[in-house]
């Protein structure tokens, strides 16, 4: 008996030792920093800029890919209801993804030019906005995620529930959401628009499981070699947004799903970042704290993180606060945030996590005089970088 307690000792040792057991050790918060220098924050004067993503490149660079659109009000084009796309609003429909470069992680970062940009082909899936941008590579090629929508002037609730006019147009946008993807083989062609479009969606609703939308898509290998995607959706009679895990043999193919994730209320996440960790053997998720429960963090919209062994089944993770919605920029006063989100992880080659970039802004975005002079600084990009382990 001594003899057999030993060895399961020895042998749990070993896997410890080797990485071979899960361990859920993984603690952000206290690698996050005090403050960040000012060159860390990515700001311009005519645009709100939003959910970045970036990735170091054979050059050494750091090259961003992030959603932006115009301050202001928005001139009459196609729509005569395009007032509703005014200010901050103007995401649904106006968002494009831009393209920034920086010699260090940190920034600062330079504008360079627009990689995708709505047409306004009725044709298209993708006729509108880009949104939701996340780039990753994949063996030696490049993809870039991203959301898209079109416009369908039939769109009713399935449930036949009746909204005002405005609300109702606003829908006809936002209710035909859906995933999709470019490819490349460099960085280079990527931006210079030598790339593969995808001429269907990865992921949409499918009006079974899945309704109305699909979006804030998040792609990552796991240790089967299949590719995952967590996205968020919604379901009737459910007072919130609704996670789902899908997977695929091919980064650059329709997904299907795997279930639903976080399903109760005092779990409701979004804009995910999705890995798998190869060391800790299990996937995380840094997200969008989207409730007042407290099982996540003790801040509605706080960051947060969450874990799963098999991609499929999620709980909070051990040290599951990452960061409440604060921002101490050097040489100025702290200041509580109005939003932090859309997080993304910098990692190098080997798994490390280097930086968190995030979506903030102190106030409401697109309050005060922005709609008048078309100026609104109130929408930043930000890069925390992470303390060595």
């Amino acid at each position: 008996m001594l003899v057999k307690r030993c060895f399961y000792f020895l042998t749990f040792l070993f896997l410890c030792g080797t990485g071979l057991y899960a361990q859920d050790n993984l603690d952000l918060e206290h690698r996050m920093p005090k403050e960040v220098g000012a060159a860390q924050l990515f700001v311009a004067d005519s645009f709100y800029n939003w959910c970045s993503s970036v990735i170091k490149g054979p050059d050494g660079r750091y090259h961003m890919f992030y959603a932006r659109w115009r301050h202001g009000k928005r001139a009459l084009d196609d729509d005569p209801m395009n007032g509703i796309f005014n200010g901050f609003s103007g995401w649904l429909k106006y968002s494009e993804i831009a393209y920034a470069v920086a010699d260090r992680a940190t920034g600062p970062y330079r504008y360079v030019k627009t990689v995708l940009k709505g047409e306004g082909d009725p044709r298209n899936w993708d006729r509108y906005t880009m949104h939701n941008p996340q780039i990753r590579k994949f063996g030696n090629r490049y993809y870039l995620y991203y959301i898209s929508n079109s416009f369908d002037p039939a769109f009713h609730f399935s449930d036949n529930r009746t909204v005002g006019k405005d609300w109702l147009h606003w829908l006809r946008y936002n209710c035909t959401q859906k995933i999709g993807v470019i490819e490349a083989a460099s960085i280079e062609d990527l931006v210079n628009g030598r790339f593969e479009r995808s001429p269907v969606p990865l992921m949409q609703p499918d009006n079974r499981h899945t309704f109305e939308v699909t979006t804030n898509p998040s792609v990552t290998q796991g240790p089967d070699g299949r590719y995952y995607m967590m996205f968020k959706s919604r379901k009737p009679d459910v007072g919130h947004m609704t996670m789902w895990m899908a997977v695929s043999e091919q980064p650059d193919r329709p997904f299907r799903l795997l279930g639903q994730v976080f399903t109760t209320a005092d779990l409701a996440c979004e804009d995910p970042y999705l890995w798998y960790d190869r060391g800790r053997k299990r996937f995380y998720a840094v997200v969008k704290y989207y409730s007042n429960d407290k099982v996540l963090a003790p801040q509605f919209g706080a960051l947060a993180l969450v874990t799963s062994e098999d991609g499929l089944h999620w709980q909070a993770a051990k040290h599951s606060l990452v960061a409440l919605r604060q921002l101490k920029v050097r040489g100025q006063p702290g200041t509580a945030l109005a939003h932090l989100e859309r997080p993304f992880l910098l990692q190098d080659k080997k798994g490390n996590l280097q930086a968190l970039f995030a979506a903030a802004s102190i106030q409401e975005p697109g309050k005060g005089d922005a709609l008048h002079t078309g100026f609104d600084r109130n929408s930043f990009i930000v890069c925390f970088p992470l303390k060595k382990k």
